[in-house]
């Protein structure tokens, strides 16, 4: 929004280990600070109200979204009364922080990234294909989890102007008013290909998995798929499982892989594999066909994620293994080029402006 002239501040609660939102203008507290001085920091926050006109939130969530107990449980060690009481003391501040937008007539948005919205019930009774059954992060108290996301997206509608989705399969949950939002989180003068030659590949494919949550990109499902590999094609590919690696140094192992296997359960894409993708790298994943109404028609005609779940998993591997050099090449620009126009940050933030009335 900078680049595009408009005046723009970005809040995050803290700095990521992933390195997630190390580029936020304000950081509210710092994750080594004790909890007190925490509260505290995140009330004096609340300042944001009076400070600007329009306001984004991203994940669901504002500032004071109430504080679930059920999110714990005794075999921590957690003190229910305080985890009672601090509930009860959030939801008190989220209705002051609801009233306070409607009173002063922010301009609310909103954007929804995956669990925040996305319910297991409904997975369940919808799809065959899906997430919740195989993350654990869906196993625990699931009818409260799923209740408390209906209620939270229900009081978020009365006050948002507008909402918008990262993956299309939460659009079956969310107000109808929703729309789809492609990832723009990236630099594409930073995230480009390296040449590459013919002499680098020598018919071992090099097939890379980066999990930043194994239960939920599948990587126990990935990994013995890549085991039964090795006794059929052991010699034709190396497997790179890239984990636990400094966020300065990701770059490089991306770059050192020919192809990405992103995730096979969630029906859409992630942010890995757009880097991936504005890379040259062709990318496997599960993309849910029914899903692909909610994005643009040209988007979905034009993706080039190898479409892929448990079941297809090897027989894509073999494929990819067996393919003649150059057509994975061009597989790889057709990725690229999919990214400079779908997930541009210039681009994507030019229809988002439309959308906020900025102009």
């Amino acid at each position: 929004m900078k680049l595009l002239g408009i005046e723009s501040y970005s809040w995050a609660l803290s700095e990521n280990s992933m390195g997630l939102g190390k580029n936020a203008d304000k950081f509210i507290y710092k994750e080594t600070e004790g909890f007190i001085i925490k509260e505290i920091k995140r009330f004096w926050s609340l300042r944001y109200i009076f400070l600007y006109r329009v306001v984004f939130f991203n994940f669901g969530s504002l500032l004071y979204t109430p504080f679930p107990i059920y999110r714990y449980n005794k075999e921590k060690g957690i003190n229910f009364l305080r985890l009672y009481l601090y509930s009860k003391y959030r939801y008190v501040l989220y209705r002051i922080e609801i009233g306070l937008l409607k009173l002063l007539r922010v301009n609310v948005f909103v954007q929804y990234q995956g669990s925040d919205a996305r319910q297991k019930d409904y997975c369940r009774s919808n799809f065959e294909v899906m997430l919740p059954e195989h993350s654990k992060s869906y196993t625990w108290n699931d009818r409260l989890k799923d209740e408390n996301k209906r209620e939270q997206i229900k009081r978020l509608e009365q006050v948002a102007q507008g909402i918008f989705s990262l993956n299309p399969d939460l659009m079956h949950v969310l107000p109808s008013r929703t729309k789809f939002l492609p990832y723009s989180h990236i630099d594409l003068e930073i995230w480009k290909p390296r040449p590459c030659h013919v002499s680098d590949y020598k018919n071992v494919l090099k097939i890379g998995h980066a999990p930043s949550n194994r239960d939920v990109k599948g990587t126990d499902q990935i990994l013995e798929v890549i085991q039964d590999l090795h006794s059929s094609h052991g010699t034709s590919f190396k497997f790179h499982l890239i984990e636990n690696i400094p966020y300065n140094k990701v770059m490089d192992a991306y770059q050192s892989i020919d192809v990405l296997i992103d995730q096979i359960y969630a029906g859409w894409y992630g942010g890995l594999a757009v880097e991936l993708m504005a890379l040259g790298k062709p990318v496997l994943s599960y993309i849910r066909e029914d899903d692909l109404k909610f994005i643009p028609p040209e988007m979905a005609e034009s993706l080039p994620i190898i479409n892929t779940c448990p079941e297809n998993l090897k027989q894509n591997l073999i494929s990819l293994i067996e393919m003649p050099y150059d057509e994975l090449v061009e597989l790889g620009i057709k990725s690229r080029q999919y990214v400079e126009k779908w997930h541009c940050p210039p681009k994507v933030v030019g229809r988002l402006i439309e959308d906020l009335n900025l102009c």
